[in-house]
């Protein structure tokens, strides 16, 4: 609509055109985490079919344990070919207990059973379960006393973290950081029963999918004997370390060894909980001597990670940082293949969330260019880990 003012034409907008300009923008800040999630996620993939044209190797999302999770899905724990080997070249029966069925199982659910499409269907699901994840991080970003770009930029961050190749891959960690990321929303809104299926789903996921449980058990349980009669909070408390616990005792049941999981786990792939000595041994000779790059910037991201842990202490909600600090005991304390500590420092996200919530209080040209930045770093981190380096994920 036109009007005229002090002899010209102006334009104004009526009620029915502010409001479609209104829900055109609620629409788009609707979409945006999840188009971001994508678009970054999309941008890993592409610099990783240019890296691998670089270094002439195969572009391919099936590396490493993506096979073990896609055999799983598709014929199950007794179904995997014996040419499957575990870290010292052996296979038994077990074997293949060593991974959790959260992922495996989904995919089986979702996907029709056609072995022949399942890395299709599993990276198709891997992106979608990552979507949701997005989402989830963003709240967590506005809880956390972050404005809407700040969740935009926490979107950005964790997509394109080191080694956030994973998130498009077939692995757990997109699954596991939905997850954990609703999980967490839940239980700094008191929303117990969501925060205690959330972690009985995440302990089902992966075992990193552990800090997240002992977490939500604690904040419950405290939250019960606060309010005396909160019933939620205590079959919380009861529910959250279910998937975990069942899983583990189905494991000692069918194996039929002593230790069950641990035991496979540890004579397989020598993961035993050494409180960190392995790790932090082999961090200080690569900060100290080191000459490949890798296992340098290795290190030098987990000494970031631990820097930033005690920075936040007081500052993140305590479920968030106590969540966070547990996982980096979990990822540092034990003992097995060091080169993967990287992707399992994707379960610490809260810190990238913290980061974001700082950059957006910044201005927007100097946020943007350092999430810009950052994410442009992990992603070519994470495709030139996996097409030039032999043990990185």
């Amino acid at each position: 609509m036109a009007v005229t003012w002090a002899g010209e034409r102006v334009r104004v907008r009526t009620p029915d055109e502010r409001h479609a300009g209104d829900r055109a923008a609620r629409t788009m800040w609707l979409l945006a985490p999840g188009l971001l999630y994508v678009g970054v996620r999309g941008a890993g993939v592409g610099l990783l079919w240019v890296l691998s044209l670089a270094n002439d190797v195969p572009f391919t999302l099936q590396r490493w344990d993506a096979g073990w999770y896609l055999q799983i899905a598709a014929a199950g724990y007794s179904g995997v070919d014996t040419g499957m080997t575990d870290a010292f070249g052996m296979h038994h029966d077990y074997t293949a207990m060593a991974f959790f069925p959260g992922y495996p199982l989904l995919l089986r659910l979702v996907a029709p059973e056609i072995p022949q499409i399942y890395l299709a269907a599993a990276v198709a699901l891997s992106t979608v379960v990552g979507v949701v994840g997005a989402y989830g991080v963003a709240r967590l970003a506005s809880l956390c006393g972050g404005n809407r770009r700040a969740g935009l930029l926490a979107v950005a961050l964790v997509a394109g973290a080191p080694l956030s190749v994973a998130y498009s891959m077939p692995y757990p960690e997109s699954l596991l950081v939905s997850c954990v990321a609703w999980t967490l929303v839940a239980a700094l809104r008191r929303r117990w029963l969501l925060a205690g299926v959330g972690a009985l789903l995440a302990g089902l996921v992966d075992p990193m999918g552990g800090p997240v449980i002992v977490v939500v058990v604690v904040a419950a349980l405290l939250d019960a004997f606060r309010e005396r009669a909160s019933w939620d909070a205590a079959v919380a408390a009861v529910l959250a370390p279910a998937g975990m616990l069942g899983y583990l005792l189905w494991v000692g049941e069918r194996s039929g060894l002593p230790g069950g999981y641990f035991t496979i786990t540890s004579q397989g792939w020598g993961n035993e909980f050494d409180f960190g000595a392995r790790t932090f041994a082999w961090a200080a000779d690569q900060l100290s001597s080191g000459r490949e790059a890798f296992p340098v910037l290795t290190a030098l991201l987990c000494l970031a990670a631990s820097v930033a842990l005690v920075v936040t202490f007081r500052r993140m909600p305590w479920p968030l940082w106590a969540y966070t600090a547990i996982t980096l005991a979990l990822v540092f304390g034990h003992g097995g293949v060091v080169t993967d500590r990287v992707r399992l420092l994707l379960s610490a996200f809260p810190l990238l969330v913290w980061v974001a919530v700082g950059l957006g209080r910044l201005r927007t040209a100097t946020a943007v260019a350092a999430t810009v930045s950052a994410a442009g770093f992990g992603l070519w981190f994470s495709a030139w880990a996996l097409t030039a380096q032999p043990h990185s994920i």
